[in-house]
């Protein structure tokens, strides 16, 4: 009974991804004489989901839209906004359309050198623009946007599952995990700081493979060097990754004067929420196995599982250049 309930909450989750939206982003740049440059930034993945409805203070006016375009796996909508003089400041911006198991709207207000950020979910669909924005702030920020980034990343954490399945012993996963830490620690400061670039549709889809790759790795019954070396294996595919965080956190934007702070904050968030993860996990098995079940024995199934939503993904991915 256990067993079909666990998998039947497996394959319920992949259906509930394939519906679920990611997450849009609102840009406002502030330009002279009360213009506000707006642009709505909606994945292209959720050609399906409705469009918001963005609200604006009394003292603005819509004054023009540009057509929509698709840049780089976004649908993208820019117009112009006109506000009266400090119509914002104080004042509240929100969305209409939101649903409860929407990611959310990432909303990013520029003046000059302030900025303010936030994500909107149903339960929160507003912004209020404020100059009151202190380091502790931006620290709290950047940890919770890191926490969001890995826990509806779904390759990640799909790869995280992987190492979880294929370490022989807590010591290996200490270890396998430890690595991939240490390593898309790496990238993604060599991401956001520009000393080296990678296209993100290249590295999209090479996440992916990483996925089919330890996927095969669990099905086979031989002791491979995977997993005599997970660790190291860990570790080089963690590289990829680390790309993908920045440049998932390019698109979020790092504060001007605090990118040190925003950097790390936010990879503190990854490393919180993957702990979170793995805690939830080992308490997952730590109960099946309560009840007698022992998971190995569908470790098969697991890793077809897994390959067939990663394959997709690479498909998905190498068409998208």
């Amino acid at each position: 009974m256990m067993v079909r309930l666990f998998f039947a909450l497996l394959f319920s989750s992949v259906t509930l991804l394939a519906h679920q939206t990611g997450l849009s982003y609102i840009h406002l740049v502030q330009q002279k004489d009360g213009i506000v440059d707006v642009t709505y930034k909606k994945p292209l993945s959720d050609t399906r989901s409705g469009d918001i409805t963005i609200h604006y203070p009394d003292g603005c006016l819509e004054q023009t839209q540009e057509a929509t375009k698709i840049v780089n796996g976004f649908i993208i909508k820019r117009s112009e906004l006109w506000c009266q003089k400090d119509a914002l400041y104080g004042e509240k911006i929100w969305v209409e359309g939101l649903v409860r198991s929407d990611r959310g709207v990432l909303v990013r207000y520029e003046d000059g050198d302030f900025v303010k950020k936030e994500i909107l979910r149903a339960t929160t669909p507003y912004i209020v623009i404020n100059k009151q924005q202190n380091r502790f702030d931006i620290a709290f920020e950047y940890i919770e946007l890191g926490i969001e980034h890995i826990l509806s990343g779904y390759d990640h954490l799909l790869f995280v599952l992987l190492l979880f399945l294929l370490s022989a012993n807590l010591k290996s996963l200490l270890y396998s995990i430890s690595a991939f830490t240490l390593s898309h620690s790496i990238t993604l400061t060599c991401g956001i700081l520009g000393i080296i670039y990678m296209p993100p549709p290249f590295i999209e889809a090479m996440i992916a493979l990483s996925i089919i790759f330890l996927a095969k790795e669990l099905f086979a019954h031989e002791d491979t060097f995977t997993k005599r070396h997970l660790g190291v294996v860990a570790f080089s595919f963690g590289l990829l990754h680390g790309f993908g965080f920045s440049s998932s956190l390019q698109d979020i934007g790092l504060p001007h004067d605090e990118i040190p702070l925003s950097l790390f904050c936010f990879n503190v968030g990854i490393e919180l929420g993957q702990i979170m993860f793995i805690l939830g996990l080992s308490f997952v098995f730590y109960m099946v196995k309560y009840f007698g079940i022992h998971m190995q024995k569908y470790y098969g199934v697991l890793a077809y599982i897994a390959g067939t939503i990663a394959s997709f993904w690479f498909i998905q991915r190498v068409l998208a250049f």
